[in-house]
């Protein structure tokens, strides 16, 4: 059989070489073909969302721990001022209800303390 003569290739023009650049230095210093095999790029799409799912999914975590984290130390400090609030209130309770507090209350509206003993009632049952 007879092929004919492959022109094509003589047809189009070499490319020039290109210039030493720093990309094509780096490209030859960082050989990274054992990690990405020649694919197309659009094959490594899923795995670039995947990952930027899961650094959105880690912001967002964190930002979230941080809000809690704000409010627990605001609540505790809440919890603080109730705590202070109430034992003060307690304080003002307890001294209130003293003998000599409530007697003083008692003379201020008009009630005066019996001198007498009381006495006790007994009905017989004839």
């Amino acid at each position: 059989m007879f092929f004919p003569e492959n022109r094509y290739q003589d047809s189009v023009p070499k490319r020039p070489e290109a210039k030493r650049s720093i990309f094509s230095w780096i490209d030859s210093w960082a050989n990274f073909t054992f990690i990405l095999p020649r694919r197309k790029p659009t094959s490594y799409l899923p795995y670039v969302l995947f990952l930027t799912f899961l650094g959105i999914l880690y912001i967002s975590n964190a930002h979230l721990a941080r809000k809690i984290q704000r409010e627990t130390m605001n609540l505790e400090k809440e919890v603080t001022n109730l705590r202070t609030d109430y034992t003060h209130t307690q304080a003002k309770y307890m001294n209130s209800i003293k003998y000599s507090e409530v007697e003083k209350k008692a003379k201020q509206i008009g009630l005066q303390r019996v001198e007498k003993v009381p006495y006790q009632i007994v009905v017989s049952k004839e």
